[in-house]
């Protein structure tokens, strides 16, 4: 199951949506809020309509006050996320069972552990490894990879098209070869138009895990985004997993907040940690 795109344009509201089968949501990515009431209401019946779980609205920072309300209440935000300008993304949740998380205070306490946690890092490349981007030869070792290390994912990574078309479009991917066996890769999906990027598409090789690999692709994307402009770097990190948390506070990221079973990743919803680098 893909993402559709939903556009309606109108004299209240305009909206541009990506419905997501696969995590059963709506992602708004662009509006018009000339009428907040009509457009929270339109956003809501569609997503009764689709079979939706929740609603991810990121909305400007001039514009939180007059849109937020209405079941839309704030999880998180980002710096710089729409051309300079701050995002809060709100959230609507059209079931209880996908509002509630009896995970969430765990999940809270163990972050709080490693926000407390000194940020330096300092890693190299262990001998006998590569470091380098990818390019057309590395898109069915890292769809082998994907599959292999995420039993679902909100993207279709474990498929080569999917991955050609998104290096095509500009994504960034680095990858890790230990000889010629791929021992770990991450992306950054860059949206140019809005000088942003996610890094986002970490996977490890078990047999390599534990080596710091994600903690160097992610220095390198992040370098390579730096050098095209791209100045709004973020990445939503699973919340169960605290490596991937520990990574991104070491790296120095800053967390903003927690999108509740935000998307469904290896086999069932998952919390979201939103981690920002410091605008400089």
């Amino acid at each position: 199951m893909g993402d559709r795109m939903i556009r309606h344009y109108g004299p209240d509201f305009g909206v541009s949506a990506r419905l997501d089968q696969t995590s059963e949501r709506i992602w708004v990515t662009d509006y018009e809020a000339g009428n907040p009431a009509a457009l929270r209401s339109f956003l809501k019946k569609l997503a009764l309509r689709r079979g939706m779980g929740k609603i991810i609205f990121p909305v400007k920072s001039g514009d939180l006050l007059k849109i937020q309300g209405g079941g839309f209440h704030v999880e998180g935000m980002i710096d710089g996320y729409f051309q300079g300008e701050n995002a809060y993304f709100l959230a609507a949740f059209l079931r209880a069972e996908r509002r509630d998380s009896r995970v969430l205070n765990q999940e809270q306490k163990v972050l709080q552990e490693i926000l407390a946690s000194k940020k330096d890092w300092r890693g190299s490349l262990p001998p006998g490894f590569t470091l380098r981007q990818a390019g057309g030869d590395d898109i069915f070792p890292m769809a082998r990879l994907f599959k292999k290390v995420f039993r679902s994912y909100p993207t279709p990574v474990y498929d080569p098209f999917y991955l050609a078309c998104s290096m095509k479009k500009g994504d960034l991917f680095m990858v890790v070869y230990h000889g010629d066996r791929l021992a770990s890769v991450a992306a950054a999906e860059i949206q140019w138009e809005h000088r942003r990027a996610e890094l986002t598409n970490c996977a490890t090789d078990p047999a390599y895990r534990g080596m710091g690999l994600n903690s160097l692709l992610l220095l390198h994307l992040e370098k390579q985004c730096l050098e095209r402009n791209i100045n709004c770097l973020y990445s939503l990190a699973r919340a169960s997993s605290y490596g991937m948390n520990l990574v991104l506070h070491r790296l120095g990221y800053v967390f903003r907040g927690t999108l509740i079973n935000n998307c469904h990743i290896d086999g069932g919803f998952e919390n979201m940690n939103i981690w920002v680098r410091p605008v400089e």
